[in-house]
């Protein structure tokens, strides 16, 4: 029976593997499947060097040997295939509780279970870091081979709870990543001061960063132009009323598309643009995403 993550209204569908490539050559000894920074072994060709400096005849190379003007034999060196960890961290605040068109949980779930499956098909390892106002223990998995991570993954970010109005654990979690360069899924939706954001990117700065950004097309696509609103506060469970007018709609509108123009221009700034979640976790848009890395 395939290995699946839930998600929906509570439909069973696997979690497939998707490709992904890395924009750096990783070091280290552990084999796997991106080309290293090193030589060996049977991964990506290289270069031709003489058998004088890459003494290995298996590798000699005929036709580039007799085309060698210096008369020198001519190997083939190749970059060993190297395996790294990829880290998903997932901002675990008030807001990210949020239930619109979609419960936000089970799609970051999802997608976290897609990444673990991922990792395993390629080799590599799976960790998990959750953060509130601190490191989640409950939600912390050191990377890892083990078998079955992304169900146990699924299940420990179903059950999360997210709760409070801070993010802060996000500035504590570079502690607990691995020191040599990895590949770090920043999963939020984002809502958090501009200045923390930065602050976790130059955290951060060791590894590879990919942001993922969560929407749910009803927070304000289904807001009323006119009439009574009942809103609750996510950070901190507040309600409260309040007068929808046009021009309040549209204050908010502008407020949002600014922070999230403010939020493009800071993950650019730092290499990378964001693959944007919106309503449901998409794996296809997801494998996309990262092929064009």
């Amino acid at each position: 029976m395939p290995r699946g993550v839930r998600t929906g209204a509570g439909a069973m569908m696997p979690a497939t593997p998707i490709p992904y490539r890395l924009r750096w050559r990783p070091g280290g000894a552990r084999a796997g499947a991106h080309p290293g920074g090193g030589e060996g072994g049977d991964g990506v060709f290289l270069r031709h060097r003489p058998l004088w400096q890459h003494p290995d005849p298996r590798r000699i190379d005929l036709r580039e040997t007799a085309r060698d003007p210096m008369g020198q034999v001519q190997v083939r060196s190749f970059a060993r295939r190297t395996a790294v960890a990829v880290v998903a961290v997932v901002d675990l605040s008030g807001s990210m509780g949020f239930a619109g068109r979609v419960a936000r949980m089970e799609s970051v779930a999802a997608l976290c279970a897609t990444l673990a499956v991922s990792a395993g098909k390629m080799g590599d390892r799976f960790g998990l870091v959750g953060c509130d106002a601190g490191v989640r223990e409950d939600i912390f998995i050191p990377p890892t081979h083990r078998r079955g991570v992304e169900s146990d993954a699924w299940a420990r970010l179903l059950g999360a709870m997210p709760q409070g109005s801070s993010a802060q654990g996000l500035l504590e979690m570079a502690d607990r990543l691995p020191a040599r360069r990895s590949l770090v899924v920043l999963i939020s939706d984002f809502l958090l001061p501009l200045d923390l954001v930065a602050s976790v990117f130059d955290r951060l700065w060791r590894h590879d960063v990919l942001p993922v950004l969560l929407r749910d097309g009803g927070e304000e696509a289904d807001l009323p132009g006119w009439g009574l609103v009942a809103l609750r506060d996510l950070e901190t469970g507040r309600r409260r009323l309040a007068v929808m007018r046009p021009g309040l709609r549209a204050a908010w509108h502008q407020a949002a598309l600014a922070h999230r123009a403010a939020l493009d221009h800071l993950f650019r700034r730092h290499g990378r643009a964001p693959f944007i979640l919106t309503d449901g976790f998409d794996p296809d848009a997801l494998a996309e995403h990262l092929a064009a890395g």
